[in-house]
């Protein structure tokens, strides 16, 4: 052999590691940076509470409209401020958001009334919103539901597999089949509080005008 064929065969054989390094170097498996997948049944029992919670954030303002009528209707005599004043604070609160406690109380009862305030605003935005938020919180609703559907396909296509398996042991099966109860009954389930949270919501604008109307009044009297 020449020098120079002897030459470059030793270049490959050390290049060839150095090429195989460099490559092992820079691969890796998308799976061991990806993040584990949800499990899908417990998405499927989580929706219930997804759903109500789209129905509370459109309810809330018009329920808490009475327990704050209450407190700024207590608050003068228990904390000894005016309660032509107060009213006054509340409803500047409740129109444009204003909090300005200018009264020469304690820190705490100050404090108090202005967290109360601080409530009324958000009461006063809320029910303002209330026509969009009950819009969005319908089309989340049915986005639940759809969700829903799919995992519910997708769940029983899983376990009808491994219940038809050969391979499955009869104690599993049984397992299996209790799993697929369970599907079954979930699906029913959130198809009929996916109808009543649509037709809770879609209730609730005329309920926010009515909510607004007294809130108004009650802050605005004499």
């Amino acid at each position: 052999m020449s020098r120079t064929a002897m030459l470059l065969s030793l270049l490959v054989v050390v290049a060839a590691p150095m090429g195989c390094n460099k490559k092992d170097k820079g691969s890796k498996n998308p799976d061991e940076s990806a993040e584990t997948d949800k499990d899908p049944m417990e998405e499927l029992k989580g929706i219930p509470a997804a759903i109500q919670a789209e129905v509370d954030m459109v309810l809330q303002p018009i329920t808490d409209v009475d327990v704050v009528i209450d407190k700024v209707t207590t608050m003068p005599e228990r904390l000894g401020v005016d309660p032509k004043g107060l009213r006054a604070m509340a409803s500047a609160s409740l129109k444009d958001g204003t909090i300005a406690v200018n009264l020469d109380i304690a820190a705490d009862a100050k404090a108090e009334i202005e967290g109360v305030l601080q409530t009324i605003k958000g009461i006063g935005v809320g029910l303002k919103e209330t026509p969009q938020r009950a819009a969005t919180a319908t089309k989340n609703i049915v986005a639940q539901g759809a969700k829903a559907a799919a995992l519910v396909a997708k769940l029983t296509a899983k376990y009808q597999a491994k219940l038809s398996s050969p391979f499955t042991k009869a104690e599993e099966k049984l397992k299996i089949q209790a799993d697929l109860d369970m599907i079954v009954k979930l699906d029913a389930d959130i198809k009929t509080t996916v109808g009543d949270a649509k037709n809770t919501v879609m209730s609730l604008p005329s309920k926010g005008t009515e909510a607004l109307a007294k809130i108004t009044a009650a802050f605005t009297a004499g």
